[in-house]
């Protein structure tokens, strides 16, 4: 007896979406160079796809083309929230592109960054996109595997001296914002809970918290800087350092919205009051700023455009709308979000 369930092929999506074959074809295999293609008809297309629940056999696109068609994410820790936030909308941005992506968590770990890049190599992923940034990643190595012909773009980081392209934030200025908002809600001895030794945006954001301090004639003192970390037991454990070395402290700001969290618990453990005693001001706003008692005032990163940025700048190189050699440096503003950890709003 003969399957009634027959497979769909590409003539059946181009029957149903009024085109020929061969632009189907060039639909699927982002061959629109070759063959002109319309967004309208190309969206016409997609939709037959979808409709007809096509399926395009991956292998043969890969051996017609040369291409996996696979991007390589290396995260430097998918636990933080912010990370998970840029990784959902990657996914998205990716699947849209008709690509897919292999995912790797570094967990800010070096050997396991030089596990994943040689993996990913032997994969024979089309690219690399790089999601955060770790004090244990090593500069050289993703140099290396730039000339190696592998299409990298950093988001969050960037390799000093080097052609790889990098989208960033402004994490200098989002300091600024954070501190001088601290200074203008009057308070004069103010700290900073740090991210990871050696963290090179940690130390981006203590340089524009430093800036802050002196251009007000304040205090800055290495009595009033903590190592804390990424979490919200780092945090907690940094502030409670921190009043235990001294009862002056009257704001703080902390290197993300996690440590902040953490702090504002201590602050509450030693019987004090947030924003009331002790003004605290996170970076990030992640969902869970908005919720907290009391509303955590941040800088906002723009993700959303972090993201769509590095995307777009990966795939363009791989379907060939820019060359290979192509660099450039974006720096995104941040923004700072006033709730209610550092007082009334007024």
């Amino acid at each position: 007896m003969q399957n009634s369930k027959k497979k769909t092929t590409m003539k059946d999506v181009a029957s149903q979406a009024g085109v020929s074959v061969a632009t189907v074809s060039a639909v699927l295999n982002e061959r629109n160079g070759r063959i002109p293609v319309s967004d309208k008809t190309r969206a016409a297309v997609l939709l037959a796809v979808k409709k007809l629940n096509y399926r395009l056999n991956e292998q043969a696109r890969s051996l017609r083309t040369g291409k996996s068609h696979t991007i390589g994410i290396v995260a430097s820790d998918i636990t933080q929230p912010f990370s998970g936030q840029m990784l959902r909308l990657i996914e998205q941005q990716v699947h849209e592109r008709g690509y897919h992506f292999l995912l790797s968590d570094i967990q800010n770990n070096k050997e396991r960054e030089k596990f994943y890049l040689n993996l990913f190599s032997q994969k024979r992923v089309d690219g690399i996109l790089f999601v955060g940034a770790s004090s244990e990643l090593d500069d050289e190595d993703i140099s290396h595997l730039a000339q190696r012909d592998i299409p990298i773009v950093l988001t969050e980081r960037e390799v000093c001296g080097s052609n790889v392209p990098c989208i960033l934030v402004d994490n200098i200025k989002g300091a600024a914002l954070a501190t001088e908002h601290l200074v203008r809600r009057d308070r004069r001895s103010i700290a900073y809970i740090t991210g990871p030794e050696g963290n090179v945006i940690s130390q981006q954001r203590s340089q524009g918290y430093g800036q802050v301090l002196r251009e007000n004639g304040l205090s800055f003192s290495d009595k009033l800087i903590v190592q804390g970390g990424l979490g919200l037991e780092d945090g907690c454990r940094a502030m409670g350092q921190l009043l235990d070395k001294t009862d002056a402290v009257d704001g703080v700001f902390a290197f993300n919205d996690m440590v902040a969290i953490g702090a504002m618990k201590a602050i509450r453990d030693k019987g004090l009051k947030v924003a009331g005693d002790i003004a605290v001001v996170g970076f990030d706003d992640i969902p869970i700023a908005a919720y907290c008692e009391p509303p955590l005032t941040t800088v906002r990163q723009p993700v959303v455009d972090m993201c769509v940025q590095g995307v777009d700048l990966l795939l363009d190189i791989l379907d060939e709308k820019l060359s290979r050699d192509h660099f450039t440096k974006t720096v995104l503003e941040p923004e700072l979000i006033v709730r209610k950890s550092c007082g009334n709003l007024n």
